[in-house]
Parts: C-alpha cells; structure tokens; sequence
C-alpha cells in the first residue's frame, strides 16, 4: 500500500511539473505593435480584440505612446481601436469639458479591421486610423 501511495504521489507531483509546460505557450498569441493614427503615434487609448465568431473572450492592452502588447486566444480577431480627446465645448452641468471619440467609426464602433492571430510571440502587428476631424 505504501508503495502504491508514494508512486501515486510521484505521478500526481510530475503532472503538476507537466501540466503547465503542455501547450500552454502554444495556446496564447502575444501580440504587439504600434498604433497610427493619420500617421503619427497615438499617444493614448485602448485596443481590443474580439473573435470574429464570438466564441471566446476579448481581450484588451493600453496604447502609450503608440505602442501597445495583449496576451489573446489565437483566432481571426476584430480589432476596435479607442481614443477620446476633450470636446470644444465645456459640459453646462459637469462644468468641465466632456470627452468624445477621436478615432473614425470604421477603426471601432463599426471596425473593419481584421487580425488573424496565430499561437506565440507576434510582433509588429500595426494598426492605422483615422481621426474625426
């Protein structure tokens, strides 16, 4: 019986060690890049990836200074790229100036950018946009 506990003992503590090292890496894109937006680097705002089939969960990184890294499932991905920037006008009631969405519609609320994002390290995925005037 002690024989058969520390065997099951040795095979539980090696699939511990195992389990992390399978597949985990390989089951994770990490994406990187830089935004542009009317060819200079966005200096702030947000990235998000979300499966064209809406199977899995999106994912989400900051962009500073035009450059942004998320860690995603692979798959083919919409890409909705935010920024805000103060409006002309100061809110009457907040008595400071709201915000609104710099970037153009086609690049987040109605995107038409696509990534097809494979397993591992993918580096320079760049993105270009354009502001609301």
């Amino acid at each position: 019986m002690r024989h058969y506990l520390r065997r099951l003992g040795a095979i539980l503590a090696l699939g511990v060690v195992v389990a992390p090292l399978t597949g985990c890496s390989e089951s994770i894109s990490e994406v990187s890049g830089i935004v542009l937006i009317d060819g200079k680097q966005l200096p702030e705002g947000e990235i998000i990836f979300e499966a064209t089939d809406a199977q899995t969960t999106p994912a989400a990184g900051p962009i500073k200074d035009g450059k942004y890294s998320v860690k995603i499932v692979p798959g083919s991905k919409k890409v909705r790229i935010n920024a805000s920037r103060p409006t002309a006008k100061p809110d009457p009631v907040m008595g400071t100036a709201a915000r609104e969405s710099m970037i153009r519609p086609e690049f987040n609320t109605r995107t038409l950018l696509i990534a097809d994002l494979k397993p591992g390290k993918q580096e320079n995925v760049n993105f270009e946009v354009k502001a609301i005037p």
